[in-house]
């Protein structure tokens, strides 16, 4: 997806045959479809991914002229997964009220830092001095404070801060001081996230869900659909959908790690053109005398797929039961 216009600008289907495992499916296909990018004369500055480290790797090795981002909407919600995982250990409960307010400031301290990795380290750290209760503090000899306004005496009193020698404070500390974190606020500071990307992958499942299996041909047909989908809607202006008596509409869902019912906004549904326009194609080539029917050259390019993952041939089923043991019956016996 380009960053600054929103759209799908290619995708790569890999089937897992194509690969030596299922995580080596991600890798192969992003490859792919940098590489095609870049062979069409883009010219491509920054690259935004979650933290997945084969992608890492690739882009560090292969691509270092490339700046390599990370997406603080992943990271944030890794520790948000931590945080809730630590609230069911023993005595990390007081740590669920904080669970959203630690995501937050994850997504706050790196759209404010403005580029400044160093800006970027003490505005997450800062958490560590809030979180108690704490909101003006001294470190290397300067001064800092939160960004937020005073807090009213009653709203203060009321907070459930966390106490520095409690086991829930020393968790959420091991957690936000982590090695690897802090590390890659190096690769967040430009605050590229892939948000848009994942309302893609949402919208997406209505053409390819994922409990039902497709052949490559038709997954591809689809994948191609779920594009054109979004890449029409994308520069629609996102309007909360209305009433007849003209009250917005909403849904009331149960956050997880909270337990709490929130409300979400339900928009107006998306506009469909474009597949008036594939039938009325369809028609005017299925019209056209200069066209052939089942022309070969109109069906889609399927690439020569492996049957299977086996880095070997497959021998035969004689060579087989001749040479299996099993650990319960000797070779062959009892099948």
């Amino acid at each position: 997806m380009d960053d600054s216009s929103s759209l799908i600008a290619t995708f790569d289907l890999i089937q897992v045959s194509q690969a030596s495992s299922s995580v080596a499916m991600e890798p192969l296909g992003f490859k792919k479809g940098l590489e095609r990018l870049l062979d069409e004369g883009l010219d491509i500055r920054v690259v935004t991914t979650d933290r997945h480290p084969s992608i890492r790797k690739i882009m560090r090795e292969q691509y270092p002229e490339i700046m390599h981002q990370f997406d603080p909407w992943h990271v944030a919600k890794g520790i948000k997964k931590k945080m809730v995982a630590a609230c069911n250990r023993r005595g990390g409960k007081e740590l669920g009220p904080w669970v959203k307010s630690v995501s937050n400031h994850m997504w706050w301290s790196c759209c404010s830092s403005k580029g400044d990795a160093t800006e970027l380290h003490r505005r997450w750290t800062s958490l560590l001095h809030h979180i108690t209760g704490v909101h003006r503090w001294e470190d290397n000899d300067s001064v800092y404070q939160c960004y937020h306004k005073d807090l009213a005496p009653e709203h203060q009193e009321a907070k459930k801060w966390l106490s520095e020698d409690s086991a829930a404070y020393r968790s959420l500390r091991e957690m936000v001081l982590d090695k690897r974190l802090m590390k890659d606020l190096e690769q967040m500071t430009l605050f590229k996230h892939t948000g848009q990307l994942e309302v893609f992958h949402s919208a997406m499942l209505k053409y390819c869900p994922k409990r039902l299996h497709f052949q490559y041909p038709t997954m591809l047909a689809r994948t191609m659909l779920a594009v054109m989908d979004h890449n029409e809607n994308h520069s629609r202006p996102r309007e909360q959908d209305k009433t007849a008596a003209g009250v917005p509409r909403v849904n009331v869902v149960m956050q997880k790690y909270s337990g709490q019912w929130v409300p979400r906004p339900l928009y107006k549904k998306t506009t469909q053109e474009f597949r008036q326009e594939l039938v009325d194609r369809v028609f005017e080539r299925r019209m056209d005398p200069t066209v052939q029917y089942k022309d070969p050259a109109s069906r889609l390019r399927t690439p020569r797929l492996p049957a299977n993952i086996a880095l070997v041939a497959k021998p035969s089923k004689e060579d087989v039961m001749k040479t299996y043991t099993s650990r319960f019956r000797g070779p062959t016996e009892g099948l």
